[in-house]
């Protein structure tokens, strides 16, 4: 049994406490959480640390099978561009390499204190390592083609990794990839499959190509599809590319959007409407990584929307720290206090992941994992560019 004090407890779901405490049980379950008047630092029996307390982060967007890519991709090439760079380098690194950066990866996160990642992959190597890890994953197994012949293929392979984690006893399920590059027979089959799990990941309106092509049929991504001979298809909608996930929605899933970085009020307002499940992923330091804009924070925070951070991948940044993606939005938007941005960084992504019966908050009988946040300006209430975080 162990008492753990600091400056703040965050429980996140109610108010921080100051001259707060947490007794945890030996196996990391909250058995307590109390307030006292005297000396904590003086306490013989209790841990205390100059900082905030909170629960362990959850990073609802990750691609850990990439982390073999740091600092291989240029900054600023705009997602064509950087899907490109991601093609030429599909196929160069061993295996064993990529294994030794994903099992670094992994504990780097979780000594950061991140206890929770909806991970995307595209193969099944990261399973074993995901099956000792001290992080809780959701893998999201994703697919993509533009070419109606592969569809079968491909579907049977994404089913074929599904199975795998399963058997391993992870939490597990398909996914879709993004609106522009799936045909129609692979982007239906997997939508049903997906809602089957009533989970869903999916890269949203991170450029403003994937609108120029649903609505216009123009813009750098017909180009790039031309210049491929990849198949022109689906035909745009005449609508923005949210419409192509979102105009036939099962209610009852719960719909993790994803970068956003194009996404204006209407888009907002409209799939709002369609579904309450809707959680928008912020990867901040990989949307100024590809194309060097954020995403309209203001816009969500108006519209009251669930709002939950993520790290993306190595390949589109230069770490995996919630506190750095964090610092990256209080820094360009500086009204936001820490309050909110731990609620997004907890008890949010643990809501869109469905794991918030045990993770996102201090609450009795709980395993949400301790972190400390230090040199923190406890006046404003902000973070700081000296801020860091790790586990208890």
């Amino acid at each position: 049994m162990r008492k753990i004090s600091a400056d703040y407890i965050f429980p996140v779901h109610t108010q921080p406490i100051k001259n707060g405490a947490l007794t945890i049980a030996d196996d990391g379950t909250i058995s307590d959480i109390s307030t006292f008047s005297e000396n904590l630092e003086t306490s013989a029996d209790i841990e205390f640390y100059d900082g905030i307390i909170c629960p362990g982060f959850i990073n609802v967007h990750c691609h850990l099978e990439l982390s073999h890519l740091k600092n291989s991709i240029p900054m600023h090439t705009g997602i064509i561009g950087f899907i490109k760079e991601i093609s030429k380098r599909s196929n160069i690194t061993d295996l064993s390499e990529q294994i030794q950066s994903a099992k670094f990866y992994d504990d780097f996160m979780y000594r950061q204190g991140i206890v929770a990642v909806g991970d995307v992959s595209n193969k099944d190597w990261t399973f074993e390592l995901k099956k000792e890890s001290k992080i809780f994953y959701h893998t999201f197994v994703e697919s993509f083609s533009r070419d109606e012949s592969e569809t079968d293929k491909i579907l049977q392979k994404n089913q074929d990794i599904v199975d795998c984690g399963k058997r391993l006893g992870l939490s597990v399920s398909p996914t879709l990839h993004a609106p522009y590059s799936m045909c129609d027979g692979l982007f239906s089959e997997l939508k049903i499959r997906a809602e089957k799990y009533e989970i869903l990941s999916y890269h949203n309106q991170e450029t403003q190509a994937e609108n120029e092509y649903f609505e216009n049929n123009s813009g750098d991504f017909l180009k790039f599809y031309n210049e491929f001979a990849m198949p022109d298809n689906p035909l745009p909608m005449g609508k923005t590319s949210i419409h192509r996930l979102l105009d036939n929605v099962d209610g009852n899933t719960k719909i993790l959007l994803v970068h956003n970085t194009f996404t204006s009020e209407n888009d907002c307002d409209f799939a709002m409407s369609v579904s309450k499940n809707i959680t928008w992923a912020l990867c901040p330091k990989s949307n100024l990584y590809i194309e060097n804009q954020l995403p309209p924070v203001e816009m969500f925070r108006r519209k009251n929307a669930k709002i939950a951070i993520g790290t993306d991948s190595l390949s589109s940044n230069t770490n995996l720290s919630m506190i750095e993606e964090m610092l990256a939005i209080s820094e360009n938007f500086d009204n936001i206090d820490i309050d909110e941005l731990l609620k997004w960084a907890t008890v949010n992504g643990a809501k869109a992941l469905g794991i918030d019966k045990n993770f996102g908050t201090f609450e009795r009988g709980k395993k949400p994992g301790i972190v400390l946040i230090d040199n923190i300006d406890m006046r404003k209430m902000m973070l700081t560019k000296d801020s860091h975080s790790k586990i208890l």
